[in-house]
């Protein structure tokens, strides 16, 4: 019985981590693309639209049941 609880609380720790720590550096990185990319002229809105929505994205892992 301990074995199912250890592996479920595995599972939606790791998904909870994975959504907490990714998507906020895919979104730094997107934005920051952006930003050097709108210095030369060269603006591009859906970079910008794509990293704040990585960015948001971090709250979903707080929606994520810890055990």
């Amino acid at each position: 019985m301990t074995t199912d609880r250890s592996s479920a609380w595995g599972w939606r720790r790791t998904l909870r981590l994975v959504l907490t720590v990714v998507p906020p550096l895919v979104g730094i990185v997107l934005i920051g693309q952006a930003v050097v990319a709108s210095i030369g002229g060269d603006i591009r809105r859906w970079e910008f639209v794509l990293g704040a929505a990585c960015l948001c994205l971090t709250f979903a892992g707080r929606l994520v049941p810890e055990a």
